[in-house]
């Protein structure tokens, strides 16, 4: 009888062992494929770049309404946008002053903006290779300047102040070595910055801000799996810049460097 019991307790302990080793081989654990920090990071870059086509778009509105001292922006290389405006212009008395002329007597022009088209820049990660992320454009905003004089006799222009907002609907791709990122962005922003004149000695804003706040879905596929999140970053530029139009972006706690030529974001930390 105590041989039989010890042979039984054998078999039951072998048959415990071999369970725990067939649990353990056949339940591998799975890395999630999100990573939180590089979408803080693609949201840095994407926002950078729509960031600095705001001020583009700036830009646009004053040569588009033939003011004086306008200056056109240089084009992007890779964004290819179309731009749409109607304005209205007003004067000292907020009467409206018909076709904009004389542009002597404007003190206030609203333009409304629509742009579409497609984008792609260059995502540089320090000690890694530089990507290339693509994707398309569809915003409008509404952007408000104020003419600022002194008092000379006869007045002189100074400054231009910028105040509006906007809302994007944008959809961007990053290809990784391995994994792919699609991202969904639907963006709000609010402006209110100011030049002084003349442009060509003042190409970049002196003073003021520029906020998004980005709602993005992303997507994240490696072969046949893929993973979705959906979340919200607040990105801040706040002026001014440097003479060569470097400025401190901020996002979710973290500091990069936007250049309002390039639209490039780096330095992210």
């Amino acid at each position: 009888m105590k041989t039989v019991s010890a042979s039984a307790s054998m078999i039951a302990a072998t048959l415990v062992l071999t369970l725990v080793a067939c649990n353990t081989s056949t339940s591998p654990s799975t890395s999630s494929l999100y990573n939180d920090s590089t979408v803080t990071v693609d949201i840095a870059n994407t926002s950078g770049d729509a960031i600095a086509t705001s001020v583009d778009m700036m830009l646009g509105d004053e040569s588009a309404a033939s003011m004086p001292s306008a200056s056109e922006p240089a084009a992007t290389v890779g964004n290819s946008l179309s731009y749409t405006r109607t304005r209205t212009c007003y004067d000292s008395t907020s009467t409206v002053v018909p076709g904009c002329s004389p542009m002597s007597s404007v003190r206030k022009v609203i333009t409304h903006v629509s742009l579409d088209g497609g984008r792609s820049e260059s995502l540089s990660v320090t000690g890694g290779p530089t990507r290339v992320w693509s994707g398309a454009v569809h915003r409008v905003a509404d952007d408000t300047l104020n003419r600022v004089f002194n008092t000379a006799n006869p007045p002189v222009e100074t400054s231009r102040e910028h105040l509006g907002v906007g809302t994007a609907h944008d959809s961007t791709s990053f290809q990784g070595d391995t994994v792919s990122r699609n991202e969904d962005e639907a963006a709000h922003d609010t402006f209110d910055v100011t030049w002084n004149l003349p442009h060509a000695t003042n190409p970049f804003p002196v003073a003021g801000s520029i906020m998004r706040v980005d709602s993005v879905h992303v997507t994240f596929t490696k072969g046949s799996t893929t993973e979705t999140r959906d979340v919200v970053r607040t990105v801040e530029v706040d002026f001014p810049a440097d003479a060569q139009g470097n400025v401190a972006l901020l996002i979710n706690g973290e500091t990069c460097t936007l250049n309002l030529v390039t639209h490039a974001v780096a330095s992210c930390h």
